[in-house]
């Protein structure tokens, strides 16, 4: 695959993450706000926004290297009634605006909670309806390997399962940070992790193995299809068999490392501190997973006719 064949991968992961992160962080804030002070979690989750934010400029920046004619990528929105592709790049605006509007209201207006709570699940939606209309964009005909509603399925698994994990992470962070800054809401940061680390780890889990799931699926289906599927199949167990592997062994290892370090750290009620290093490993497997599965995504692929 060439620079302009991985932008798409790249666009797809990055904006998948970022609406799953938005998810996860929005209902850690919904779930959190009757434990802790709201305008603290708000405080709180101000850094993950930001890095959100940054993610979806950088996955709209990089879709661009796919055009010829980059400059030209608005007029893909005139064809918004009978497009899927016109559709995604809409709601790709309509989530990149609302979150930013939601980032600003949270830092420069935190009272005005009611506006920021509407915004954030109306960002939501918006980004859940991006992935839908990114994910009908595959199911074509001329591509048996992915005319398959399992491209649906892995696609808003994917998203969720990196948006958790990846909020993980930046919550690890901004605990650190703050540790360094020696901040005076080092411990609300830590009670936050604590609150949320079963739910997020058990989110994983979950979305794991429902991964697994959906690529057995796919296998078994492409088993059962004509002379195309079937090539398809035997490109992925064949050439590209140790990614293949490779795949399975992150999405397998990096749940359960991560299920561990967390039933060891509610056992033994130590800090949340201890997470760190289980949760930088478990995010970046469950990355390298996901970069894997989106390459096989493309690389096994056939088209038929035109």
């Amino acid at each position: 695959m060439n620079v302009r064949e991985w932008a798409l991968p790249v666009y797809t992961i990055l904006m998948q993450l970022a609406v799953g992160a938005f998810f996860i962080i929005w209902l850690i804030r919904h779930l959190a706000g009757s434990k802790f002070s709201p305008q603290e979690i708000d405080r709180i989750i101000f850094n993950p926004i930001l890095v959100i934010a940054f993610t979806i400029i950088v996955a709209m920046g990089g879709a661009h290297f796919h055009l010829s004619k980059p400059f030209h990528s608005f007029l893909a929105v005139l064809n918004f009634k009978t497009s899927w592709l016109s559709r995604e790049i809409i709601f790709t605006v309509l989530f990149f605006l609302t979150t930013m509007i939601v980032l600003y209201l949270v830092y420069f207006q935190p009272h005005r909670r009611t506006l920021v709570s509407g915004l954030g699940w109306l960002a939501i939606v918006f980004g859940f309806i991006l992935i839908y209309c990114m994910a009908l964009i595959y199911l074509i005909p001329t591509q048996v390997a992915w005319n398959s509603t399992t491209v649906i399925l892995s696609f808003f698994t994917t998203a969720l399962m990196l948006g958790g994990m990846a909020i993980a992470c930046l919550m690890m962070l901004d605990l650190k940070f703050a540790e360094i800054q020696k901040a005076d809401d080092v411990d609300l940061r830590a009670q936050v992790i604590r609150h949320s680390s079963g739910g997020l780890t058990v989110l994983t889990v979950v979305l794991a193995v429902f991964s697994l799931g959906i690529l057995f699926t796919q296998i078994r289906l492409l088993s059962q299809g004509d002379q195309i599927a079937r090539t398809s199949l035997k490109l992925l167990v064949e050439l590209y068999l140790p990614l293949l592997l490779l795949r399975l062994a992150c999405l397998t290892y990096a749940p359960l490392a991560l299920a561990l370090a967390v039933v060891k750290m509610y056992k033994k009620q130590s800090a949340p501190q201890n997470l760190m290093n289980p949760v930088y490993l478990s995010c970046l497997m469950i990355l390298v997973g996901e970069i894997i599965g989106r390459f096989l995504f493309y690389a096994t692929h056939i088209r038929v006719g035109i």
